[in-house]
């Protein structure tokens, strides 16, 4: 029996729970193009009669998306940006520069994954409002970037462990300094890892409601996902710019996974058996 053949039964056995996770997505996806009274129908997967693409309009204009997918832009920018300065050089550190405290120090690292930012909140809150970063897109970067970099390090560290010691040997050789070899010879070959560790920043990122309710205040500077509940709270009878706004809010983020799915495949699985 084939590979090919021996994968049929596995996709025919998945394909139900496939339908349970697409059928909310697609019924909101249909429900954002439909009139108010197709939306009242008893019906919800009923194919409008007309494409509302007005909804959209609609629903970007009243509610101020351009502003707040503007401020989310930024801030994923800038998270995904320090966590590869962060995290690169800490994973690199980690797994080929031998110096005292080394295990511990990862092992600390680690420990981070399993304190949740809601235990830290008030000391979090505190030290942004001595540093004068409530209420600011540098503010919530800093904490998110801080949030993430515990698997950051260890996504990092867990390929670099697996790149063979001789190259560093060789730079060494022709005198290459640390931060030129994390450069030049290890970032290159570890597209896979950075590709995955941009994905996952970039979607908890965009996705994370928490942390701006705690420290994003003035809607001028709120990101995505704290708009589109004030904007679904404000609207709530308005179903089909609730659902439009809904699409909106989501679907950036699910077609840059759908581009990128393969690499952060093959970044997590290449990390985790390296590791």
């Amino acid at each position: 029996m084939s590979a090919r053949n021996r994968e049929w039964p596995v996709a025919l056995a998945l394909t139900p729970a496939l339908i349970l996770i697409l059928a909310p997505f697609i019924w909101l996806v249909i429900s954002s193009f439909k009139t108010e009274a197709e939306i009242g129908q008893a019906d919800p997967f009923t194919w409008p009669a007309d494409l509302m693409w007005r909804n959209y309009l609609d629903a970007w204009q009243i509610g101020g998306f351009g502003d707040l997918v503007g401020n989310s832009l930024i801030n994923l920018i800038g998270v995904v940006i320090l966590s590869l300065l962060t995290c690169a050089p800490a994973g690199y550190a980690l797994a080929k520069i031998r110096f005292p405290g080394r295990e511990w120090l990862f092992y600390a690292f680690i420990l981070g994954l399993t304190v949740p930012v809601q235990a830290i909140v008030i000391p979090l809150y505190q030290v942004l409002f001595g540093l004068d970063l409530v209420n600011t897109l540098a503010g919530i970067v800093l904490v998110q970037v801080s949030n993430g970099i515990p698997f950051g390090i260890f996504l990092m560290r867990s390929f670099f462990i697996g790149v063979p010691d001789d190259l560093i040997e060789a730079a060494k050789i022709d005198g290459a300094s640390h931060v030129q070899i994390l450069t030049k010879v290890f970032l290159p070959i570890s597209t896979p890892a950075v590709q995955a560790l941009v994905i996952i920043s970039a979607l908890s990122t965009w996705n994370d409601f928490f942390l701006p309710l705690i420290v994003l205040i003035s809607p001028e500077v709120q990101t995505l996902p704290l708009g589109l509940v004030r904007f679904a709270s404000t609207y709530a009878s308005d179903y089909r710019l609730v659902f439009s706004g809904t699409v909106i809010s989501f679907l950036p983020i699910i077609l840059l996974y759908i581009l990128m799915q393969r690499r952060f495949t093959e970044g997590l699985t290449q990390g985790a058996i390296k590791g």
